[in-house]
C-alpha cells in the first residue's frame, strides 16, 4: 500500500532553497507521526509530492489511524491511497483499473483522469479514452460523464509504474507550527473562538491561549480539555501555554456598577486591557479575538474601533467576514462543534438591550465607575499551565453530583435553560413544585432560597444544569441534585408544547 501526498499549494511557489526545507520539514513531521503507529512505514519526499509505502497488511484499527495522521498533519491539501504496478501497456493499464473500479461504477457516471510523466508512445489523452471505452463495456449500465461524474478514475503514470487511485483524501492545508511568531488567542469554548484559534494555527503561528473565567471552575476545565486537543491535533510541534485570569469578581462588579447597555463592551476593553499586558510581558505579537462583523451587537464597526482602544498590541479578528453558519461548519469540520453546542458563553448574558453605536468618551466615562484594582488582583493572581499538563493535574467531574429521576417531598424542580429554550420546549410535572432561574442568574439567585429544601437542576441535555450544580457545590452548597427525568413515570412526566 502506498499514499501519494499532495503538499500545501503554496509551498510549491515558494523559492527552490525554501521549498526543498519546507518539503523536509513535511517529510520529518510524517516520518514521526506515522512511525508510532508502525516502525516500517517508509517515508520519502520529491520535488512535487510525498510517498508513504507501507510494505504489510494493516489492520482497519492501523488504517483509520493512519488516515486520521494524515488528515492533521500541516502542509497536507490531498492524499491519495493508491496501489502501484509495473507498467507493461495500455490495455494492461484498463485490467487493473476495472479490478477496483468495475463493480463501483454499476449504475453510476463516470470520469477518467490520467496524469503522466516520463516517456511513453502514447499520451495521456489516448490512455483515458482507452480505459473510459473499455469500462462503459465492463460496468453495468455505468455512463461517461466528464463533469460533475459519480466517480472519478484517477491514474497517474511515473515513467514506469503505474498507480491507480483507490481512494483521495481532500484537506484544507495550513503551514506548520513555528513559521510565525506568537499570539494570544482569548477563549471563551463557544464556536467561535476555537475556529478563530485553529484559523491562526493554520497559518502556522504559536498558539496560546487565554481564559477569562467568569463564573466556575468546571466550565474551565472543559476549555482546557478542548484546548488540549486542539493543541493535540494541529499543533502538536508546539508546548502551548494556558493561562486563567478569575474574572468572577468582576463580572459582579459590572452587573452592579456599570450601566447595561455598556457592559459587554467595557468587558470586553477589560479582556483587552489583561491580554495586552500579557502581550508586552511575554512578547506576543498579536491577539487573537473571535468577532464576527455585526454577529452580535458588541461586533458593529464602531463597537470594535472603542473595544480595540484598550490595549496596543495588534489584534488579528480571523472571523471578521465570516457568517455564523460558516463558522458552525468549520467546527463540525474540526471536531469542536458538539463541545460548543453545549457549552453556554457567559459573557454574552451580563447585558440587556447592549449599545451597537457606543462613543468612545460614553464608554471612558462609564468605566469612571469600574473599579481598576479588581483588573490589577486578577492579573496578578493569574494562572499559567503548560497544556499538555493541564490534565495531569486537573479532571474534569472531581466533584460527584447525585442524580435523581423522582422529586420528593421538600424537594425542588429548578429549570435552568434560557427563557427561549423553556419556552420551546416546557418542562411539565404533576404536583411538583418548578422554579424557573436561568444559569446565568442562578449563582446570584440560589443563596435567595430557602435552604432547608433540596433543590433539582434540570435542562434538556443535562450539562448545564451539572457545571451549575459543581459550581455552586464549590461554594460550599450541598442541598444540590440534578433532574434526570424518567418518560412516563407514575409521577412526573415532559410533554412538548408545538
Amino acid at each position: 500500500m502506498k499514499f501519494i501526498i499532495k503538499p500545501f499549494a503554496e509551498i510549491l511557489v515558494k523559492s527552490k532553497p525554501v521549498r526543498k526545507k519546507y518539503l523536509s520539514f513535511l517529510q520529518t513531521n510524517c516520518s514521526l507521526a506515522l512511525k508510532k503507529i508502525d516502525p516500517t512505514i517508509k517515508t520519502k519526499f520529491f520535488r512535487d509530492k510525498q510517498e508513504v509505502i507501507i510494505d504489510k497488511e494493516l489492520s482497519e484499527f492501523e488504517y483509520k489511524k493512519i488516515i486520521k495522521t494524515l488528515w492533521r498533519t500541516p502542509w497536507i491539501d490531498a492524499y491519495l491511497e493508491v496501489v502501484e504496478y509495473d507498467l507493461v501497456d495500455v490495455h494492461d493499464i484498463f485490467e487493473k483499473a476495472c479490478l477496483l473500479y468495475q463493480d463501483i461504477l454499476e449504475n453510476k457516471t463516470f470520469a477518467v483522469r490520467v496524469k503522466r510523466s516520463g516517456t511513453h508512445t502514447f499520451k495521456s489523452l489516448d490512455v483515458e479514452k482507452y480505459v473510459w471505452g473499455w469500462l462503459l463495456k465492463r460496468a453495468k449500465n455505468a455512463k461517461v460523464k466528464l463533469k460533475d461524474s459519480d466517480v472519478v478514475v484517477n491514474i497517474e503514470i511515473k515513467d514506469d509504474k503505474v498507480f491507480l487511485v483507490k481512494n483521495k483524501y481532500f484537506w484544507i492545508g495550513w503551514y506548520p507550527v513555528w513559521t510565525q511568531d506568537k499570539v494570544l488567542s482569548l477563549i471563551s469554548g463557544g464556536f467561535d473562538s476555537w475556529v478563530s484559534t485553529y484559523s491562526m494555527i493554520k497559518r502556522g503561528c504559536r498558539v496560546d491561549y487565554l481564559f477569562f473565567n467568569l463564573w466556575w471552575t468546571a466550565h474551565e476545565l472543559w476549555v482546557k480539555q478542548v484546548s488540549n486537543y486542539i493543541r493535540n491535533n494541529f499543533s502538536s510541534g508546539y508546548r502551548a501555554r494556558f493561562i486563567t485570569v478569575n474574572f468572577e469578581e468582576i463580572v459582579a462588579h459590572l452587573v452592579k456598577d456599570i450601566n447595561h447597555r455598556f457592559r459587554w463592551i467595557i468587558l470586553k476593553r477589560l479582556f483587552l486591557m489583561v491580554a495586552d499586558i500579557l502581550a508586552k510581558e511575554n512578547e506576543y505579537y498579536a491577539i487573537v479575538k473571535w468577532d464576527s462583523l455585526w454577529q452580535v451587537s458588541s461586533q458593529t464597526l464602531k463597537n470594535m474601533f472603542v473595544i480595540d482602544k484598550a490595549c496596543d498590541t495588534l489584534v488579528l479578528r480571523p472571523l471578521i467576514s465570516f457568517n455564523k453558519q460558516e463558522i458552525i461548519d468549520l467546527s463540525m469540520k474540526i471536531w469542536t462543534y458538539e463541545f460548543a453546542c453545549n457549552m453556554p458563553e457567559y459573557c454574552a448574558v451580563i447585558s440587556d438591550k447592549p449599545a451597537t453605536w457606543a462613543r468612545l468618551e460614553q464608554i471612558t466615562e462609564e468605566e469612571l465607575n469600574f473599579d481598576f484594582s479588581l483588573l490589577e488582583t486578577a492579573i496578578s493572581n493569574k494562572k499559567v499551565q503548560f497544556i499538555n499538563e493541564v490534565l495531569e493535574t486537573e479532571k474534569i467531574g472531581e466533584i460527584e453530583i447525585e442524580t435523581s429521576s423522582i422529586p420528593w417531598e421538600d424537594e425542588v424542580v429548578i429549570d435552568v435553560r434560557e427563557e427561549l429554550k423553556e419556552k420551546e420546549d416546557p418542562l411539565i410535572l404533576e404536583w411538583v413544585e418548578i422554579l424557573k432561574i436561568p444559569f446565568f442568574d442562578l449563582g446570584f439567585d440560589f443563596e435567595k432560597l430557602d435552604q432547608s429544601k433540596t433543590y433539582l437542576f434540570y435542562c434538556n441535555k443535562w450539562i448545564i444544569s451539572r457545571n451549575q450544580a459543581v459550581a455552586l457545590q464549590e461554594k460550599g452548597y450541598k442541598n444540590i441534585k440534578i433532574f434526570r427525568p424518567v418518560l412516563n413515570d407514575s409521577l412526573c412526566s415532559i410533554k412538548t408544547w408545538k
